[in-house]
């Protein structure tokens, strides 16, 4: 596949949830290569991995960069609940919309949502997961 035929340009994805949210992400890349879905941290939106999923759409995978629930243009909790098992349901939702098992990409709240999915699958759920900056725990006092 030549750089022309790149779509370097995202187009926009949403995945509906089971309680109804709305996820909302960002797609660079043919889709049928393979898969990297891009996860930010608390307080982000999917833009920050704009730079990363551009740069890997040029080298031939097909880059997603998700926005949480409550966080960017994904809907909000209807409950108010944004424990990490949230998340963590959310991406099982998501991962079927795959035609390939993705790599996992997560910076803080969202490599420790990316390692859990993982990691509590009865089977593979992707075929690599990568952490930026994450903490197996936050103590609450600081």
């Amino acid at each position: 596949m030549s750089k022309g035929d790149l779509k370097l340009n995202p187009q926009r994805v949403s995945y509906h949830v089971n309680d109804g949210v709305q996820l909302v992400g960002d797609a660079w890349g043919a889709s049928d290569a393979a898969p990297v879905l891009l996860l930010h941290g608390g307080g982000q939106t999917r833009h920050a991995w704009g730079g990363t999923a551009r740069a890997l759409a040029e080298q031939g995978w097909y880059a997603v960069a998700l926005d949480l629930r409550g966080h960017g243009d994904s809907g909000w909790s209807p409950d108010g609940n944004y424990q990490i098992d949230v998340f963590v349901a959310d991406l099982h939702h998501v991962l079927p919309h795959f035609t390939q098992r993705p790599v996992l990409v997560g910076a803080s709240l969202g490599g420790m949502t990316a390692l859990l999915t993982a990691g509590e699958a009865p089977q593979p759920v992707s075929t690599a997961v990568v952490l930026v900056d994450i903490t197996p725990r936050v103590e609450q006092k600081g």
